[in-house]
C-alpha cells in the first residue's frame, strides 16, 4: 500500500522540486537584470554629472575671456543647459536620503542667472561690473565643485565601489559600508552652504530648456539580442559570447539592449542599438596600475581599435591624462575638413593600453554621406575675425553644428590667450564667430 502511494507520489514531488528550482533560478535572473540595469543607469547618470559640470566650469571660464556680445550670449546659453542638464542627472542617482539641496539649489540658480543675461539683447544692454564679477564668482565656486566630484569619481573607480551600495546603506543606515559616495557629495553640499551669497541681480525666470542636439533616425535591420551579444564580443575582440548578458531591452520596448559582462571582480557595461547594431558606449570600470605607456603610444591603441571596428579615417582633436589614463577624442576628416558631428571618444588605460570606455553616440546617429559647401571667405579673411587677444598656433578646416543645430563649415583656429588654449571656429561664408572652446591640456604638436 505504502509503496504503491510512494511511487505515485514520487514523481509528483520530483517535478514539484524541478518546478520550483526553475521557477528560483528564473527569479535570480530576473532580479540580477534589474540590478545591473539599475547600476547601468546610475554609473552613466554619475558620468554625465562629472562631464556636465566639467563643461559648465569650462564655458563659466570662456565667458569671463570672450570679447563678442553674440559669443557671450551663446556661452550663457550653454552654461543654462549644462546647469539643468547636471540637475537632472542629479535626479538620476539615489541620493533622496543625502541633503543635497543646497548644491541643486546652486545650480538652479546658475542656470536661471544665465538664461536671463544670456538671452538679453546684449549689443542693447552689455554686460555690467556686477554681473561679471557674478560670473567670475561662478566660475571660482563651480570649479571647486569640480575638483571635488572628481575626486569621488577617481575613489568610486579606485575602489570599484557600487551606486547599489550606496543605495542599501542609505536604506538601512549601515554604518560599517564603504560610505565614500555619500560622504563625498555630504562635503560638496557643505561647501556650497558656506559660500557667500552671490548677487545673483533682479528676480530670474525659473525656466527649463531642452537640448540642441539633433539625432538622425538609424537605419539598417533590427538585431536580435544574441547579435547584439556578438557586436560587444567584436569590440571586446572576444572569441565568443560567454558571459555577456543582456540586462534590458530584450523584451522589445527600448531602443537599445544594454549588456553586461563579468570580468574578474569588475564588470564591463555597455549599449547596442536595436536598429543597426551600434554600440553606442561601453565602460569598464577597473583599477588602474602604475603607468606604462607615453600618451603617444596609447593614441596609437586608441586609433587601432577604431581601426579593428572599421571607422572611417579618424583624427585625434584633443586628449586628457587623468588617474593613469588617457582620454582622446577623435573626429572623421573628410579631405582637409574635420567632421565634428561625428565625434567618438575612446580611454585608454596607460598601464597596459587596454581600452576602458568607448563612446560613438555622437558619431552613429550624425554619420552619413553630404556635399561639402565651398568657402566664401579666405583663412586670412576669416583671421582677421579672432580676438586681438589669441595668439593663433593652428588653422583647419571644420564641419559643425551651430546653436540652431544646422551644419555649417567653419575656419577652426587654435590659440592661446595667456596660459589658457581656446579653439575658435569662425563661420566660413559670413564671418560669423560660431564657437570658442576652452581646450583642456591639448597638444596639436604632439597629437
Amino acid at each position: 500500500m505504502f509503496r504503491r502511494i510512494a511511487v505515485i507520489l514520487l514523481p509528483v514531488a520530483l517535478v514539484a522540486l524541478v518546478a520550483t528550482t526553475v521557477w528560483g533560478y528564473q527569479e535570480n535572473q530576473d532580479k540580477n537584470a534589474l540590478l545591473i540595469k539599475a547600476e547601468n543607469q546610475y554609473q552613466r547618470a554619475f558620468h554625465d554629472l562629472n562631464f556636465h559640470i566639467n563643461k559648465l566650469q569650462d564655458e563659466l571660464g570662456k565667458s569671463l575671456a570672450l570679447g563678442s556680445r553674440r559669443q557671450i550670449s551663446q556661452c550663457l546659453t550653454n552654461v543654462w543647459r549644462l546647469a539643468y542638464a547636471a540637475q537632472s542627472d542629479l535626479g538620476q542617482l539615489p541620493l533622496s536620503l543625502v541633503p543635497f539641496d543646497k548644491t541643486e539649489e546652486f545650480l538652479a540658480k546658475i542656470g536661471q542667472f544665465s538664461y536671463r543675461v544670456g538671452l538679453r539683447d546684449l549689443d542693447r544692454e552689455p554686460l555690467t561690473d556686477k554681473e561679471w564679477n557674478t560670473l567670475r564668482s561662478l566660475y571660482q565656486r563651480s570649479n571647486q565643485i569640480q575638483r571635488d566630484l572628481q575626486k569621488i569619481q577617481s575613489q568610486v573607480l579606485k575602489k570599484n565601489l557600487r551606486w547599489m551600495d550606496v543605495e542599501l546603506a542609505l536604506a538601512s543606515e549601515d554604518k560599517k559600508m564603504d560610505n565614500t559616495i555619500i560622504d563625498g557629495f555630504r562635503r560638496v553640499d557643505q561647501l556650497v552652504n558656506e559660500y557667500p551669497e552671490v548677487d545673483w541681480g533682479p528676480t530670474v525666470n525659473n525656466m527649463g530648456m531642452s537640448q540642441l542636439k539633433q539625432h538622425r533616425k538609424l537605419k539598417g535591420k533590427r538585431i536580435t539580442a544574441e547579435e547584439a551579444k556578438k557586436r560587444l564580443a567584436e569590440m571586446l575582440d572576444r572569441p565568443d559570447t560567454r558571459g555577456i548578458e543582456v540586462a534590458s531591452g530584450d523584451k522589445g520596448n527600448d531602443a537599445t539592449y544594454s549588456l553586461s559582462l563579468k570580468r574578474g571582480e569588475h564588470t564591463v557595461y555597455a549599449d547596442v542599438t536595436k536598429v543597426g547594431g551600434h554600440v553606442l558606449w561601453m565602460m569598464f570600470n577597473r583599477p588602474i596600475g602604475k603607468k606604462g605607456m607615453d600618451l603617444e603610444q596609447a593614441q596609437g591603441r586608441a586609433e587601432a581599435f577604431l581601426d579593428r571596428l572599421r571607422y572611417p579615417f579618424m583624427e585625434v582633436v584633443s586628449y586628457d591624462e587623468k588617474d593613469n589614463a588617457a582620454t582622446f577624442n577623435l573626429v572623421r576628416r573628410e579631405g582637409k575638413v574635420r567632421i565634428y558631428p561625428e565625434t567618438v571618444t575612446v580611454k585608454v588605460a596607460l598601464d597596459n593600453g587596454e581600452v576602458l570606455a568607448f563612446s560613438a553616440d555622437e558619431f552613429v546617429f550624425n554619420h552619413r554621406d553630404r556635399k561639402l559647401p565651398k568657402p566664401e571667405l579666405t583663412p586670412a579673411e576669416a583671421r582677421k575675425r579672432l580676438s586681438k587677444r589669441i595668439r593663433v598656433q593652428d588653422q583647419q578646416m571644420a564641419l559643425i553644428l551651430n546653436d540652431q543645430g544646422k551644419e555649417v563649415l567653419c575656419y577652426e583656429f587654435l590659440g592661446t590667450i595667456g596660459e589658457s588654449q581656446y579653439r575658435v571656429l569662425i563661420n566660413a561664408q559670413n564671418g560669423d564667430e560660431e564657437v570658442v572652446e576652452k581646450v583642456e591640456k591639448t597638444d596639436m604638436e604632439r597629437i
